[in-house]
């Protein structure tokens, strides 16, 4: 006797159920390779070329874009940096200058 085959085991259903994520991402892996498999017809490669080009250089403008926003931040940080050292040296210098006067008047005493 054969046994009827079950469509989807319930361990399988809950765990599609609990990881939808998975079957999408299975899905998308699919249609890549069988989008890989298949040739590229010339009027295909004419219609989308363009288009492509237009891609890459917004890609492209927005990976200067980032860049230079990045550096713009990092310019802007590095100043007031400089300016806390440059504070911070000015107390300390106090802090000695005071300490050496302390000192003279002491020994003056």
């Amino acid at each position: 006797m054969t046994t009827p085959r079950k469509t989807a085991t319930p361990d399988r259903a809950e765990g599609i159920e609990k990881n939808p994520l998975a079957l999408v991402a299975g899905g998308v892996a699919l249609g890549v390779v069988i989008g890989a498999l298949i040739p590229r017809l010339q009027k295909e490669k004419e219609l989308l070329a363009p288009v492509g080009r237009r891609i890459a250089e917004g890609a492209s403008a927005a990976a200067a874009a980032a860049r230079e926003a990045g550096k713009a931040e990092i310019d802007a940080i590095l100043p007031q940096r400089d300016a806390a050292k440059e504070q911070i040296g000015k107390i300390i210098g106090s802090a000695i200058t005071a300490a050496k006067e302390a000192a003279a008047t002491k020994t003056e005493a």
